[in-house]
């Protein structure tokens, strides 16, 4: 299992055991994205840089696939999770094989 088929998992898991708490936090974050001037694709990569400040291989994984989807390149992703290095030193850098081996899976 990958780390988003793992991530999705737990998101099944967070619906059938706490339906009404997830219910609200997914409408929240609906309602972050649809707010303020900042594009998704640009957004993704936000995420993707606090996925690897966040140490979480599944958020770095989805939000690598959802920039991707809305269109960025191979080096915009790779930057944006460099950009995440600069903040979190050697320590983020242990991350970046996720980055490297998703962006591998997505773009060859």
């Amino acid at each position: 299992m990958d780390a988003s088929e793992k991530a999705s998992a737990a998101l099944v898991g967070m619906q059938k055991n706490a339906e009404n708490v997830f219910a609200g936090y997914l409408n929240f974050t609906k309602q972050i994205g649809q707010y303020g001037p900042i594009d998704h694709k640009m957004q993704e990569l936000i995420l993707l840089a606090c996925s690897l400040m966040s140490q979480c291989e599944m958020c770095i994984s989805l939000h690598i696939q959802g920039a991707a989807g809305l269109g960025a390149s191979k080096e915009e992703i790779i930057h944006a999770a460099m950009l995440a290095i600069a903040m979190g030193g050697s320590p983020k850098m242990m991350y970046m094989r996720n980055v490297f081996e998703e962006v591998e899976d997505l773009f060859g």
